[in-house]
């Protein structure tokens, strides 16, 4: 059986365990070492049972607890070629532990991965689809546009973690000066709750993904209501019937109480 847990989802913290109960590997591991070993303790996993991290891109949101959780267990770290040289340039990577630049399809035992480029102001970001046997996740977080490469990838997925980062009247009318919200609404930025909406929505109709999780919520643009009801409402308008022909929620801030099991 395959099992999802986001173990923070945050605009200051992102990390998500992709597996089974025995083994498998995170995207991002964006909070302090002692947080994620509490988060997987919290769902009842031994970090020496995580086989790799998936670096979606170099945001510190995304990668502050790389250096110390890997070197602490010896985890392998891969990213894109843009990303690894961004890590480098951080001192993240600090040879304590092994680190691959992700230039094809990479397999961990019995997952396997695939990256797909996403459009943020980042290196080289990119976000992934995970195969599990016959369950896919995919994992698309800080983009500002859906491009056709994104969609691509995600349609083929039974569960899907999908960014749903702002309100934009909260944004607009909210504390973040001038260029910071050109920034976020930008092709570069952060998928607004209606684009979010609108990409859940077709992949809905695209009659394989069912399960829906909306993360990366921004804490002063957003609120796990607005978000929710902007995609609800879109699925309502499809006559589409919650716990029957989708589920959907919203990614907590801080770790999960219990896996997503599929």
């Amino acid at each position: 059986m395959a099992r999802f847990a986001t173990l923070c989802s945050s605009s200051k913290g992102n990390s998500t365990y992709i597996g089974t109960a025995e083994h498998g590997i995170l995207v991002d591991a964006g909070s302090n070492a002692k947080q994620l070993e509490l988060s997987l303790a919290q769902l009842q996993l031994d970090p020496t049972k995580i086989d790799a991290i998936f670096v979606t891109h170099e945001h510190t949101d995304h990668v502050s607890g790389i250096r110390v959780f890997a070197s602490r267990y010896e985890i392998p770290v891969y990213a894109s070629p843009g990303t690894y040289k961004a890590l480098l340039g951080m001192q993240i990577l600090n040879g304590k532990f092994p680190a691959y630049e992700m230039t094809k399809d990479v397999c961990i035992g019995d997952i396997g991965v695939t990256a797909f480029r996403t459009s943020h102001d980042a290196k080289e970001s990119t976000g992934y689809t995970v195969d599990l046997g016959e369950r896919r996740v995919g994992i698309c977080t800080d983009t500002g546009i859906m491009t056709n490469e994104i969609l691509r990838h995600l349609q083929d997925c039974d569960l899907v973690l999908l960014e749903s980062n702002h309100d934009p009247d909260m944004l607009e009318f909210g504390p973040y000066p001038l260029p910071l919200r050109n920034r976020i609404k930008s092709k570069w930025g952060h998928l607004s709750n209606g684009t979010c909406a609108e990409t859940a929505t077709e992949l809905l109709n695209n009659l394989r993904t069912r399960r829906f999780i909306l993360g990366h919520l921004s804490q002063e643009n957003n609120t796990a209501d607005k978000a929710y009801t902007c995609t609800k409402t879109a699925f309502d308008k499809l006559g589409a019937i919650e716990n029957q022909d989708y589920t959907l929620c919203v990614a907590p801030e801080k770790c999960c109480e219990k896996y997503i099991i599929f």
